[in-house]
């Protein structure tokens, strides 16, 4: 398939769709065996060190999608997209099947490391081929359903890997074979974009000057870094949160997680609705930004369950904001001929502040003596940037590429 544009391909629905799902590999990763854990750290319960072993297991693909996604942009940014997509797929359904077969944890953990490496050029060229694809109004469409879907697939992933979970801890690694059917289809309807018709598109989309501003990209990873931070706290936190004020079923912290992931994905569809009533980019991380502040102003002085689910919806309305609209934003920014290195930073910032976020949390709460409390504080630090958010929304000012002020220039024209 030769066509350069999304927009004039006679596959093109298949083809956005396909880019989509791929995406949800990311989430599937951790989420569909996280059910299991407990029966996986039973099983290897005469390992030393199980207990700190086994969450490794779980969490340290993202940590790997963290570090090398930069490069990975880098090396896409040289070598092409397709072909490292197409093989990392396959890598994929072959390296995340692995477990079913090992009987060495450490063994285990180190296919986990090298799924982490695969999976981070997944989403990294899977979120690059939207923006190589598609220009304007269609990329900020698709690049919201991209976490509109991912947020979905979390809920799923949770039932089908505690259904499969019943039948033993190995049994959730069988959904890794899936994706291999998914390398089949990339490679039949995805196509590698031409320098050429980037560069063209670019310009005649009216994107912008076709020049690598460095400051704005630090300052949106900045940014994005402390959003993923914000955006796992009550993802992680919440049964602790409960346990705190009495509330110690498993159930109500089912429920109300349930709560805040719905409000996730409505968040993440009402971006796309915010864009096409005329709300720019600073609006829209005001509106985010805010509503995380909000949810965790209110933790320190939450005594019940209904509380704590107020809390939830109005958090997980604000994170389904925040996430598509930093993810336009440096997409929007980037020249094509930097689009996999800037990609590849973005998602690199994203997936390290979800991993150090309950690293930091709980430092923190060390220094405050409560975990409500320290989340209190995290609200505190998070409102600057709304009011930041607001005042760029409010004031506009000629660009000025290049420099320290770049990061505030571009987000009030965004």
């Amino acid at each position: 398939m030769n066509s350069p544009s999304l927009a004039r391909s006679p596959n093109a629905t298949v083809a956005t769709y396909l880019l989509l799902l791929i995406n949800c590999l990311s989430p599937m990763a951790a989420i569909v065996v996280a059910p299991s854990l407990p029966q996986m750290q039973s099983h290897f319960a005469a390992v030393p060190n199980v207990e700190f072993l086994v969450p490794i297991a779980l969490t340290i693909p993202g940590l790997l999608v963290a570090l090398l996604s930069p490069l990975v942009g880098m090396l896409a940014d040289r070598f092409g997209r397709k072909r490292l997509l197409v093989w990392a797929i396959v890598g994929y359904g072959v390296l995340g099947t692995l477990p079913l077969i090992l009987e060495s944890l450490y063994t285990l953990i180190a296919s986990r490391v090298a799924l982490g490496c695969v999976e981070a050029v997944i989403v990294t060229i899977s979120t690059m081929l939207i923006g190589d694809y598609y220009s304007g109004a269609q990329r900020q469409k698709y690049l919201a359903l991209q976490t509109t879907f991912a947020s979905a697939s979390a809920i799923l992933f949770f039932m089908i890997g505690g259904a499969l979970g019943e039948m033993g801890w190995r049994v959730p690694y069988v959904v890794y074979a899936v994706p291999l059917l998914l390398a089949v289809f990339s490679q039949a309807l995805l196509w590698e974009p031409r320098a050429a018709e980037l560069a063209r598109d670019q310009e005649e989309g009216g994107e912008g000057a076709q020049v690598f501003r460095p400051w704005l990209l630090l300052g949106i990873c900045l940014i994005t870094f402390v959003g993923a931070v914000a955006f796992m706290v009550l993802q992680i936190q919440m049964a602790y949160l409960l346990g705190g004020i009495g509330e110690s079923s498993p159930r109500t912290a089912g429920m109300i997680a349930s709560a805040c992931s719905v409000m996730i994905v409505l968040g993440t569809l009402a971006v796309h609705l915010l864009t096409r009533l005329g709300l720019r980019t600073p609006h829209c991380l005001t509106f985010a930004f805010g509503l995380i502040a909000l949810s965790f102003l209110l933790i320190p002085g939450a005594r019940d369950s209904q509380t704590m689910l107020a809390v939830a919806l109005v958090n997980g309305l604000g994170c389904g904001l925040l996430l598509p609209t930093l993810a336009i934003w440096n997409m929007r920014e980037l020249p094509w001929f930097r689009r996999g290195m800037g990609t590849g930073m973005w998602y690199g910032s994203y997936c390290l502040g979800m991993f150090l976020s309950p690293i930091l949390v709980v430092a923190a709460s060390k220094v405050s003596g409560s975990l409500p409390l320290t989340i209190g504080w995290l609200g505190w630090c998070l409102l600057p940037i709304a009011l930041a958010a607001l005042f760029a929304s409010l004031w506009r000012r000629p660009r000025k590429p290049c420099t320290v002020r770049v990061v505030a220039a571009n987000l009030e024209d965004a």
